[in-house]
């Protein structure tokens, strides 16, 4: 008797900064032969209340895929889960929960819920976005989802058929024109002074109290303590991250130091007009280094003090 086992895995490129263009792969899972790519994995769009908008997402597959896939779609939510503390984690995105911030997923209409790509080829999503004349202004987001809908028979002669379905996305970062609120701030912007390896981690939270999602820039920058060479320093190209809104932001970046020195550290964050700069004197010293400082201090205190003794006897 043949058994069924269907196994659905979720996959969803949750890319939360400004890179449009890009795509994102998913093959060979368990045994399945067909690769998939969806581009883009994420776009930002601007729309106007009581105006269509017409948009895209595209489905390849590879040309080293040894069947073509079947594929369906729909529209998802947009949110950001939490963590055990209940704080938002930027890491997990629920295509679930759908908040006020979701209302576009009632204006999008798919020209297509069904499609085939053959091996090597391409097929066209298209969608339009039909925005109400009352649509509130702000940030909207939504996902297209793409399920993978191939059955895939992997008996190999053992009587046992496995179903395999990949579900992946294209996340849709809307600003609706109108009253927008880009306000919020820079809540942290830390820079230890002492560290134990020569792992140095800069750390910032920025909260985003307005109705629209934006960019924060970060910029890292070492230098030896005496000195102008730079060690590192991503300033021609910081990292950006996307706050949304309602959100509090933890960013961290963490850069190799050498193993031992005193360095000038600063960092620099800029977002909703803001600018936060932060400089510090950096002592990077090794445990096994700090317990050898130690040991001579002891030592230096114990001469000190058998020295005080003798010269107590002496006078004594």
């Amino acid at each position: 008797m043949i058994k069924r086992i269907s196994k659905i895995v979720a996959v969803l490129s949750v890319l939360l900064f400004p890179f449009v263009g890009m795509s994102n792969t998913f093959a060979d899972m368990d045994g399945m032969d067909t690769v998939m790519t969806i581009s883009p994995p994420s776009q930002r769009i601007v729309l106007t209340p009581g105006e269509d908008f017409n948009g895209s997402v595209t489905v390849s597959s590879s040309s080293t895929a040894k069947n073509g896939l079947k594929y369906s779609v729909t529209v998802g939510a947009f949110s950001l889960g939490t963590d055990e503390d209940g704080n938002v984690d930027y890491n997990d995105v629920d295509v679930d929960t759908v908040t006020g911030y979701n209302q576009i997923m009632e204006w999008i209409e798919l020209k297509k819920e069904q499609g085939e790509v053959e091996i090597g080829g391409t097929d066209t999503i298209p969608f339009t976005i039909h925005v109400p004349e009352n649509a509130p202004a702000g940030g909207q987001y939504a996902t297209i989802i793409v399920q993978n809908d191939t059955g895939l028979d992997n008996t190999g002669g053992k009587g046992v058929s496995i179903e395999s379905k990949v579900r992946f996305a294209s996340n849709i970062f809307a600003e609706v024109t109108g009253d927008t609120e880009a306000k919020g701030s820079i809540i942290e912007n830390n820079i230890p002074s002492f560290i134990l390896s020569n792992q140095l981690s800069a750390t910032s939270v920025v909260k985003n109290d307005g109705n629209v999602h934006t960019d924060a820039d970060y910029i890292l920058q070492v230098w030896p303590l005496f000195g102008d060479e730079e060690l590192y320093t991503n300033e021609e190209k910081p990292d950006t991250n996307l706050v949304m809104p309602g959100t509090e932001r933890y960013h961290s970046k963490t850069v190799t130091t050498p193993s031992i020195g005193v360095f000038r550290v600063k960092q620099t964050i800029k977002v909703f007009g803001e600018t936060s700069v932060v400089e510090k004197t950096v002592i990077v010293c090794p445990l096994w280094l700090l317990f050898i400082i130690l040991f001579v201090i002891i030592g230096l205190i114990i001469w000190v003090f058998m020295k005080y003794k003798k010269k107590s006897k002496r006078n004594d």
